[in-house]
């Protein structure tokens, strides 16, 4: 009997691909996973070794020649996403990839330059998939004053990523404006649509460093917002706040609440984070409930701008702060 399910395959063995790619992968009858690619071969082979029937090995184009998979997961660091979903979107196959797009501007022009990109490519940003993003967004629209959206974390502390290039510049792309900004940015835009840099302060503003915190401020369409990055926090922090006349509502992304102004509270479902990659995995299946949505290249390429144009901000003299508040 033929198998008639969507092969699936991996570029990327750490951290992401296991916590998010695979579970939801595994969660679907209608997907298998064919083959897996990391450096680390050794690393590919204990995490399948209890799957005998899935190729592993290190090379992109052998993993596409070798299992003809119909989706690839790229779940590299930054500097090594274009290769792989280029090498994806060439075959024709569907490509769902971490963010950011890239770790330059440039690879990442690359990628969303590529006929087949806005068609087959998605990138994993899931706070617009949020499910009480809707509700907190007739909410906030209505009269709002200004915006504060806080992102707070541990870092590799509790994240522990299996290989250290959070830190590294050259692979990274910049610190943690590239890394958590695209999550606020795009849901930011989602609600209140483009926005314009207004002024940026890192505690690392020059290169070869890396920055852990970060204050942004921007306009949408003179409505004014504020969002602090930081990286090496000592709690856990994931919220947007809107100020209007009738006071705060706040989506609390890491407890899965909205909070209204009027004190009503509202939860959300479990594990919201996982909502793009289910969302494209739903798309490319074709599961029941109609087409499911993604995060298309054109967007992910100006969350990579307006990251872009930020950190030129930072880096303009009398734009420089010791250290973001």
């Amino acid at each position: 009997m033929t198998d008639e399910r969507i092969r699936f395959a991996a570029v990327g063995c750490g951290r992401v691909f296991e916590r998010y790619h695979l579970p939801c992968a595994d969660a679907r009858d209608a997907m298998r996973l064919v083959g897996v690619v990391d450096t680390d071969v050794q690393r590919a082979e204990e995490l399948t070794a209890d799957r005998p029937d899935v190729w592993t090995g290190t090379r992109v184009d052998r993993l596409i020649e070798e299992t003809g998979p119909d989706l690839i997961s790229v779940c590299t660091p930054n500097d090594a996403h274009a290769a792989p979903v280029l090498a994806a979107l060439d075959a024709g196959i569907a490509v769902l990839c971490e963010k950011p797009l890239a770790a330059t501007v440039a690879d990442a022009r690359r990628i969303a330059a590529h006929p087949a990109a806005e068609e087959l490519l998605g990138v994993n940003m899931p706070f617009r998939f949020h499910p009480l993003l809707g509700a907190f967004a007739e909410a906030a629209r209505a009269g709002a004053r200004r915006v504060t959206f806080t992102f707070a974390t541990p870092g590799n502390r509790v994240w522990r990523a299996r290989t250290p290039w959070y830190g590294d510049a050259r692979r990274a792309g910049g610190g943690a404006l590239l890394d958590l900004g695209p999550h606020a940015l795009d849901l930011l835009t989602t609600v209140f649509g483009p926005a314009e840099v207004e002024a940026c302060a890192t505690d690392a503003p020059d290169a070869p460093d890396v920055e852990e915190r970060v204050r942004l401020d921007l306009s949408f369409g003179g409505l004014p917002a504020r969002l602090d990055i930081d990286r090496a926090a000592r709690r856990l922090e994931t919220s947007v706040t809107v100020t209007t006349a009738d006071g705060d509502h706040v989506l609390d992304l890491r407890r899965g609440e909205l909070r209204r102004a009027d004190g009503t509270v509202e939860q959300a479902g479990d594990r919201p984070e996982l909502a793009a990659v289910s969302a494209y995995f739903d798309r490319v299946t074709g599961a029941p409930g109609g087409p499911h949505a993604k995060v298309g290249v054109r967007d992910a390429l100006a969350l990579q701008l307006l990251v872009e144009s930020a950190y030129a901000h930072a880096r303009q003299p009398r734009k420089r702060a010791t250290s973001a508040q």
